[in-house]
């Protein structure tokens, strides 16, 4: 039986900046899907030509990833997605996510879309230890001493620096939960990757705790929550078996090692962990980025239907 919901895909699959916005709805329409979630790299101007074509095109809005559109500013070294953090200890950069995360609530609004996907920030630590991690990881040293003493110095400085960045994290949610609640926006808190981003799984929990009345709701990325398995961080069942309840979508991709972002059903991802918590009504988006071909994203659309 097909699933009551569409299958959706990220326009993060074959949209970058320089890409027509209507050249892209039409090779995703063409590949049999009718529904996507709204990446975050949308200037103003081209947010309204594809708000434009999805209707034209009758592709239905599901999720909008923050921030969209996107800041016309910036902070050097950042990614789009995280160009200014709700758990910045500077007040001024903070509130700039809080009042961004609010125009991207309003686009929400503009297309009859409930769900905005949310990164809540970092705690400032040595990144170029997080990046040593990761790539010890990808040379098969994760079984090592060395491994495991740089993965314990990390998670113990992490800990050690953290309480002011999640108390950030709090005043900005206070705020902008109370203007998703104005609007029937719930706010997914997405799974993270780095070990360094908020919220690890224990956050995801006193997070929702404070918020889960008030709109904030879970978001679960399988391929960063594989990653925090293979890390040896926290295992994949740990963030699903604790916040299916309040789990509200999911983004699918392939993973391989702990790449990820490949077309479903690629790589070495047992998709067996996630298979019994794919509920009728969850929001479910391939979050595929490229090289995914478009005969492995109909063949993955395909499967997920049929599950």
């Amino acid at each position: 039986m097909e699933n009551s919901n569409p299958i959706a895909i990220s326009t993060a699959w074959n949209y970058d900046l320089k890409a027509n916005v209507k050249d892209t709805l039409s090779q995703i329409r063409k590949l049999g899907f009718n529904a996507i979630e709204i990446g975050y790299n949308f200037t103003p101007e081209k947010l309204d030509k594809l708000i434009s074509f999805a209707k034209d095109m009758d592709i239905k809005v599901v999720s909008i990833h923050n921030f969209c559109p996107m800041p016309n500013e910036s902070m050097p070294g950042r990614h789009l997605s995280n160009c200014f953090r709700v758990s910045s200890l500077d007040k001024k950069e903070r509130m700039k996510a809080v009042d961004y995360t609010k125009r991207t609530i309003d686009t929400a609004c503009r297309v009859s879309c409930n769900a905005l996907v949310f990164h809540a920030g970092t705690i400032e630590l040595e990144e170029k230890d997080v990046g040593v991690l990761l790539q010890m990881y990808r040379e098969g040293k994760s079984d090592s001493k060395e491994y495991d003493s740089l993965k314990e110095r990390l998670l113990k400085s992490r800990k050690a620096k953290k309480d002011p960045y999640l108390d950030a994290v709090v005043k900005s949610l206070e705020e902008i939960t109370s203007f998703a609640n104005s609007a029937n926006i719930k706010i997914g808190l997405e799974t993270r990757y780095y070990p360094h981003e908020i919220p690890d799984v224990d956050e995801i929990g006193d997070l929702l705790n404070i918020f889960g009345d008030k709109g904030l709701v879970y978001w679960h990325d399988v391929g960063h929550a594989e990653a925090n398995d293979k890390l040896g961080i926290s295992s994949h069942e740990n963030f699903l078996a604790r916040f299916k309840d309040y789990m509200l979508g999911i983004h699918i991709h392939g993973i391989k090692g702990i790449d990820d972002h490949l077309a479903p059903f690629t790589g070495d991802f047992d998709f067996s962990k996630v298979k019994p918590y794919l509920r009728d009504n969850l929001i479910k988006v391939i979050e595929a980025h490229p090289p995914a071909t478009p005969e492995e994203l109909v063949k993955a659309n395909g499967i997920l239907k049929d599950i």
